[in-house]
């Protein structure tokens, strides 16, 4: 694989992104980081603040990024000195399991890195009448909770952040317009980034090639007249791999 001189937009949050642009620097891209995600912790109102206090009671907890670790963790912490006794965790994917391994916690993760990978868990296969307790921000797919529901199990749902569009990112575009200074790859690594990237480049968006993480986001991504990179998780290491089949 050859990066060499290529301009990268990585547009993770800005907390985030330093570890993807290290790894592509060592491969000699040239990156600007752009974050399109900004994470704004959401106060929990007290319907949710009771389902903490509650915590031991639930059989499982369920995390569906590494945002809803870390916010689910400080929530936790407000309530819990430490973490309940074996209630095990189910993490979406690695990054997300990651967190929640060095806070000490009992980790499930499934070979496919989304919602359709939980489900397909043999642990969540029957679930009648278990009590699970869903960290994630606000919004975001129905999948996980209604699947849950239907095969009998007790959800309930905490939604701990919203995930905004930086106010400098327009900005920082336009900036990067007037300089003539274009990438030709824009790594999205999820929905709510892809939509703020349209948002922020407008008609100039499908200029540089998509790279993205998931099935449905290469339709979107397709449906918006983009040349497509699908990776297989949001990962570094995944990132990597599909860029090395070429961009």
């Amino acid at each position: 694989m050859t990066l060499a001189g290529l301009h990268v937009l990585n547009t993770r949050p800005a907390h985030q992104a330093a570890a993807l642009t290290q790894r592509l620097r060592a491969e000699g891209a040239r990156i600007t980081e752009l974050p399109l995600i900004q994470i704004a912790p959401l106060p929990l109102p007290p319907e949710q603040q009771r389902l903490l206090l509650d915590l031991d009671r639930y059989d499982a907890v369920v995390f569906v990024s590494a945002n809803a670790a870390r916010q689910g963790l400080d929530a936790v912490a407000d309530y819990w000195p430490q973490w309940p006794h074996r209630l095990p965790a189910f993490a979406v994917g690695a990054r997300t399991a990651q967190v929640l391994r060095e806070a000490g916690l009992t980790v499930l993760t499934p070979p496919r890195p989304d919602s359709e990978g939980l489900l397909a868990m043999p642990e969540l296969q029957q679930v009648q009448g278990r009590r699970f307790l869903l960290f994630r921000g606000e919004g975001g797919r129905a999948l996980l909770s209604e699947t849950l529901r239907e095969r009998g199990a007790r959800l309930d749902t905490l939604e701990l952040y919203r995930r905004e569009l930086p106010a400098g990112a327009a900005a920082q575009w336009q900036a990067l317009q007037a300089a003539g200074d274009l990438p030709r790859l824009v790594i999205l690594t999820s929905p709510d980034a892809l939509r703020h990237w349209q948002q922020v480049a407008g008609e100039q968006a499908t200029l540089p090639r998509w790279l993205v993480v998931s099935p449905r986001m290469r339709c979107q991504a397709e449906a918006a007249g983009a040349r497509v990179t699908e990776a297989a998780a949001a990962d570094e290491a995944s990132l990597l791999q599909a860029l090395a089949a070429g961009v």
